[in-house]
């Protein structure tokens, strides 16, 4: 088995098919399909099943799946100590759209300024699924509100973020939460905060990013509960309230997690020294 076949294998699995797999590998659908047929030939097993139209592991399939996953963090554990002994190396950071564009900036520049053999590569996701592709190899840290703890996590608070209410500033607002999707931190203090306020009745309504929720509430569609260092400097701030919450957690802290045992642990604290306020 070739390692280009075992990343091709779980990233049809990863991204459920053939058309997200070759998105995420850069190429074109027929590699994908023919690299899985050589595959399936190689091991005389059937890999996939079709169901409707989805893909879905075989039993072997699946035991398949098991070892590629070890044998693939491996390899990227072998590749990563080689090219960190070599004084140079890649450090692939998650998360969520809202940490990238407020906190990460500055320290990336500083990261690059003053350790030029860091190269990150950022990843973004709900805090969530963060947590799943730190514990999966899938990056090697992430910035997430409200870590978990987990046996095989370490966790750096960097940042404690104020909680506020917001509001529009000229006119009065429809009875409507407006959150992220399911995952992101904000919405799960948000919702925490309606339940304790008494507010279970207002309506929900979900937006795809912080910046469409702030600029829905500027035109008076509702009101949210999120971190304060996501109105301020925003395009909306100056059509926005910022109360402080009176109900609940009053603040959200952030923090990067990694995999106990990192062989990129030193890189990782030097981000996380660099981002803690």
């Amino acid at each position: 088995m070739e390692i280009l076949t075992l990343k091709t294998f779980k990233a049809v699995v990863d991204e459920e098919g053939i058309k997200g797999a070759a998105d995420k590998l850069h190429t074109v659908q027929s590699n994908i399909t023919n690299r899985i047929r050589k595959l399936e030939r190689e091991l005389d097993t059937k890999l996939f099943n079709i169901i409707g139209r989805k893909l879905q592991l075989t039993a072997s399939g699946q035991q398949l799946c098991e070892y590629a996953d070890q044998i693939l963090q491996l390899e990227y554990q072998a590749t990563s100590a080689i090219l960190r002994n070599k004084g140079s190396y890649e450090l692939r950071v998650g998360m969520p759209e809202t940490f990238a564009a407020v906190h990460m900036p500055l320290a990336l520049k500083q990261l690059k300024l003053n350790h030029s053999q860091i190269r990150t590569k950022i990843y973004t996701d709900t805090s969530d699924r963060l947590v799943f592709s730190v514990l999966n190899n899938k990056v090697d840290c992430a910035a997430i509100g409200n870590a978990p703890k987990h046996e095989k996590l370490v966790v750096i608070p960097i940042v404690k973020e104020e909680l506020i209410m917001v509001t529009p500033l000229d006119s009065e607002h429809d009875p409507v939460l407006l959150v992220r999707d399911e995952g992101c931190g904000y919405r799960k203090h948000a919702l925490i905060w309606q339940q304790k306020a008494g507010r279970d009745h207002d309506e929900l309504m979900v937006m795809s990013s912080a910046d469409g929720v702030l600029g829905c509430i500027a035109a008076g569609l509702g009101y949210t509960i999120i971190g304060k260092n996501m109105v301020t400097g925003s395009r909306y701030e100056k059509s926005l309230v910022m109360t402080p919450v009176s109900h609940g957690p009053k603040h959200v802290q952030l923090s990067i997690v990694y995999r106990k045992g990192s062989l990129l642990e030193s890189g990782i604290l030097t981000l996380a020294k660099l981002l803690t306020k």
